[in-house]
């Protein structure tokens, strides 16, 4: 590499899907991650709504732990979904990818939604849950690599990591969605209204959200990139995803701390004030809307940089900043000194400066064979582990007496990813055409990253 820092005129990638309007490519990645985030943050700002009606339990906390427990248990069913979606995603296409999860992860959110109350069915109420939120692992085990492999084949190479972005703030937008859903109807049903039954409605309007996902990503064309892969033949499989182990131990460090920033900083973070004595969950979950509206701007902002920049320097400030930074901010806000206002805002924005770039430049990572199930399982891994356990563990640990330590297990999280970062390389990194054996960084996509790389 040369220590020059002009830009090479934008090029288009052998591969890369001619034609196609710039719309419905960020709509169609971004509809099935807002679905996602939609259905997943629907269940965990409402379970402590309908845990009583669905949950066995001794007292409310018991049913709150037992919804959680089904909670985690839907992460459960990421690392299969993530084989199992990854493998359809990378022999039968991503647009099969892409439609089959949003229309499974429908599917779960109006069972639930139809779910019947423990007084009427006992155990088999909290079974369908099960049984739903397991359907909706499955699914979204593939989702975001199959997204994020999506975008690095369709979007034009000089463009790719706002595309990702974009995309990838369907997350924080869904997130900011269920918020919205879930303080309207404790505004207009009280907290018993929706605990009565009002959380139905949330359900189902996650469901229908699905439906227009579903509809919406039928209408894509398929990666030219992935066509041209299939027709070339390549060889089988396993060889490659063994090939490559190192670098799926990568993926799993950076989405460590991903998933925990997540869903503290998305979900959690209005019990976590609650719990504190500092503001009420009413209030905190209006103020939250100010934390996930700034994730969104730090997401989008990040893509444009990167684009610019290269993607590592944005993942590496992100999870680093967020790593250093967490400790004072909550234990601040635990102790009086930082406002809620302010510490949930600047919490948000150090996650969201990785975030929406991040899945992109985890699936240059791998060749376009195994590009979605190599990206998926890793990912999938530590979602399971580390994001799909957070609210009990959280909860538990509160409910123990030692509401810092939530803090500090978030701080590890984040820390461990930062480590990744700078781990990680562009000479890892393969263009977006690449088979097995291609080199990394080869000339038709180094236009698109900055010629002098902090690498």
């Amino acid at each position: 590499m040369t220590d020059s820092t002009t830009r090479a005129p934008a090029v288009t990638e052998p591969g890369t899907t001619r034609g196609t309007p710039r719309a419905r490519v960020v709509l169609a990645s971004t509809a099935g991650i807002f679905v996602e985030s939609l259905d997943w943050s629907v269940y965990g700002l409402a379970a402590p709504y309908f845990a009583t009606q669905v949950f066995p339990g001794a007292d409310r906390t018991a049913a709150r732990l037992g919804a959680y427990a089904v909670f985690a248990a839907g992460f459960v069913a990421r690392p299969l979904g993530s084989f199992l979606m990854g493998r359809m995603t990378d022999v039968r296409g991503r647009r099969t990818g892409l439609t089959v999860s949003v229309a499974m992860i429908a599917v779960g959110s109006l069972l639930i939604a139809a779910a019947p109350t423990y007084a009427v069915a006992g155990l088999g109420a909290a079974g369908l849950v099960l049984v739903a939120r397991l359907l909706q692992g499955i699914a979204m085990g593939g989702e975001v690599a199959t997204a994020a492999t999506y975008v690095v084949e369709v979007a034009p190479p000089d463009r790719r990591h706002r595309y990702g972005a974009f995309a990838y703030s369907g997350d924080a937008f869904g997130t900011l969605g269920a918020t919205i859903v879930l303080a309207v109807l404790l505004a207009a049903m009280g907290t018993p209204g929706v605990e009565n039954g009002g959380w139905r409605i949330a359900f189902v309007l996650a469901g229908l959200c699905g439906v227009l996902a579903f509809w919406i990503r039928r209408g894509v064309p398929e990666s030219e990139v992935f066509t041209r892969a299939k027709e070339a033949g390549h060889e089988p499989a396993w060889p490659l995803i063994r090939a490559h182990a190192p670098r799926m131990a990568l993926a799993f460090a950076l989405t460590i701390g991903s998933t925990i920033g997540v869903y503290f900083g998305s979900i959690y973070l209005p019990q976590f004030a609650a719990h504190s004595g500092r503001l009420t969950e009413p209030e905190a979950t209006g103020q939250q809307t100010i934390a996930l509206v700034a994730l969104i701007l730090a997401m989008i902002t990040s893509g444009f940089l990167a684009d610019r920049f290269g993607p590592l320097a944005l993942i590496r400030v992100g999870f680093t900043a967020a790593a250093v930074l967490t400790l004072p901010l909550m234990l601040g806000f635990l102790a009086g000194a930082v406002p809620y206002v302010v510490a949930a805002p600047a919490f948000t924005i150090c996650v969201g400066l990785q975030l929406g770039v991040t899945p992109v430049a985890g699936a240059r990572l791998f060749p376009v064979p195994i590009r979605a199930v190599a990206l998926g399982i890793p990912a999938a891994l530590a979602i399971s582990l580390f994001g799909g356990t957070f609210l009990f563990v959280a909860e538990w640990l509160v409910s123990a007496g030692h509401i810092g330590l939530v803090a500090g297990y978030v701080t590890a999280g984040l820390t461990i990813s930062a480590v990744g970062s700078w781990l990680v390389s562009y000479r890892l990194m393969y263009s977006a055409d690449a088979l097995a054996g291609a080199a990394a960084g080869s000339s038709v996509d180094r236009p698109t990253e900055p010629a002098t790389h902090p690498t």
